[in-house]
């Protein structure tokens, strides 16, 4: 049997690469951190700026850490924007793409650099432990749609490993019912070429997250490839919603892998 062999170079090469990209997250964490603080104490921090700020250090991010992103389609004006959920990674990628507040468990929130940011973005945090958690935040959600913001929601409550998607919860509908939000869709993936995007890009099942990201830091690169549609729709029913829009993102999930197929598939001569 063949075994395998550690190369000295390629470990140092690695280590080297998430220790610079690592440092460098890490000061644009600070950097963001200071602005928001700054916003705060001059009293600039509203909704529509949060959400500004976010989608800047954002950008940054990604780039510090080599994370690129395509886009296919046009975020809509405003509403609802629901979408599969795959890591934490989802909230810089969304918030590059367009400028939005999000809505996101509670466990979110203590992730170090992320949770923070999110938290100061104006993310909705929900707590799935409680029954009565989507009533607690329906105000906030309302107002926040009420008052023209993007929101995006992970419907299927966790983030998974982007092999199949979860059943969507319908009770998060709700706050877009009420106020007669447009609602729209939306879909994630990611690629790498150096490893297994379930494993070393999506987080899900008992991974944690500071070795994750380490790994994650290690890679060459990642690209992310957000597709928005562009049907528009406006619910009366909750559950109608959740399953017209699990619909609508399996179908973008279906026209993504089947663009990638066309990519890779060598000519027919």
């Amino acid at each position: 049997m063949r075994e395998s062999v550690t190369h000295p170079a390629g470990t140092i090469r690695k280590l080297t690469r998430a220790t610079v990209r690592g440092t460098a997250l890490g000061a644009c964490v600070v950097a963001c951190l200071a602005e928001y603080i700054a916003a705060a104490a001059f009293g600039r921090l509203n909704d529509q700026n949060r959400p500004r700020i976010l989608e800047k250090w954002s950008v940054r991010i990604m780039r510090c850490i080599h994370l690129q992103l395509t886009v296919s389609g046009h975020p809509p004006q405003e509403g609802l924007i629901i979408s599969n959920h795959l890591s934490y990674l989802d909230i810089l990628v969304f918030s590059s793409a367009t400028s939005c507040a999000f809505v996101s468990k509670k466990e979110v929130r203590s992730w170090p650099a992320i949770g923070w940011i999110a938290s100061l973005g104006g993310t909705v945090f929900i707590d799935r432990k409680r029954r009565a958690a989507t009533q607690a935040i329906r105000p906030e959600m309302e107002a926040a749609l009420s008052g023209g913001l993007r929101m995006v929601l992970f419907p299927e409550g966790t983030s998974y490993n982007g092999l199949e998607l979860l059943p969507f919860y319908s009770s998060l509908f709700q706050p877009a019912v009420e106020v007669n939000a447009p609602v729209s869709a939306a879909f994630l993936a990611y690629h790498i070429s150096d490893g297994d995007p379930s494993n070393d890009v999506c987080y899900w099942g008992d991974m944690t997250l500071f070795p994750h990201l380490m790994k994650l830091l290690t890679k060459e690169s990642v690209q992310a490839t957000v597709l928005f549609a562009p049907e528009v729709f406006h619910f009366t029913d909750r559950k109608e919603a959740a399953r017209v829009m699990r619909e609508q993102v399996e179908r973008l999930r279906d026209e993504q892998r089947q663009s990638t197929l066309n990519r890779v598939e060598p000519a027919v001569q």
